[in-house]
């Protein structure tokens, strides 16, 4: 039983090399987004992670690439954490999170990693706290409820998640705590 999910977001990608943005592939990483996968991959380094589940879009595969490249681990490209095309609002990605979710949970993998996009996290952490948490704290570039290469870790009790942001690029100590009380 899933006992610990890391929410991975991409790095930093090249919004400005004129590739569209949420449409397959996306654009690629800057070299300060690789610079940012390559710290969160070491940083990543130790924590026992067992599987990487993966969105198809380029930087999240980059982003996967310099984790995996570091850890070792297999991983899985799964559509259900793609970027929301335009248009597609939380409520209706959170249907698809919410099946993967469950396909983790009925495995034998205890901690696993969704390298994904800040509405896919956004998603997972309003399903998995019932809409419970605060996100009023964490508002990042374009309104994501993480940084590029931000990492919030949950940690399972009963059919509830406590979250928490626990790393951005450039900095070693913890972030914000997520309450969902």
């Amino acid at each position: 039983m899933l006992e610990e999910l890391y929410l991975i977001r991409h790095a930093a990608p090249d919004r400005f090399s004129g590739v569209p943005y949420q449409i397959h592939p996306g654009p690629p990483l800057t070299e300060a987004g690789r610079r940012e996968a390559a710290a969160l991959a070491e940083w990543l380094e130790g924590r026992g992670l067992e599987h990487l589940f993966c969105s198809p879009f380029e930087r999240t595969t980059q982003t996967a690439a310099a984790i995996v490249d570091r850890l070792g681990l297999e991983i899985t490209f799964v559509e259900a954490l793609r970027e929301g095309a335009p248009g597609e609002q939380i409520a209706q990605i959170m249907p698809r999170i919410a099946d993967l979710l469950t396909q983790v949970e009925d495995s034998p993998l205890k901690r696993v990693g969704f390298v994904t996009h800040g509405a896919c996290i956004q998603a997972t952490l309003l399903h998995t706290t019932m809409h419970k948490i605060d996100l009023s704290g964490h508002r990042y570039d374009y309104g994501n409820c993480a940084p590029t290469a931000g990492v919030w870790h949950g940690t399972r009790f009963d059919h509830l998640w406590r979250w928490e942001l626990i790393w951005r690029p450039a900095q070693e100590a913890k972030g914000c705590l997520g309450t969902f009380l």
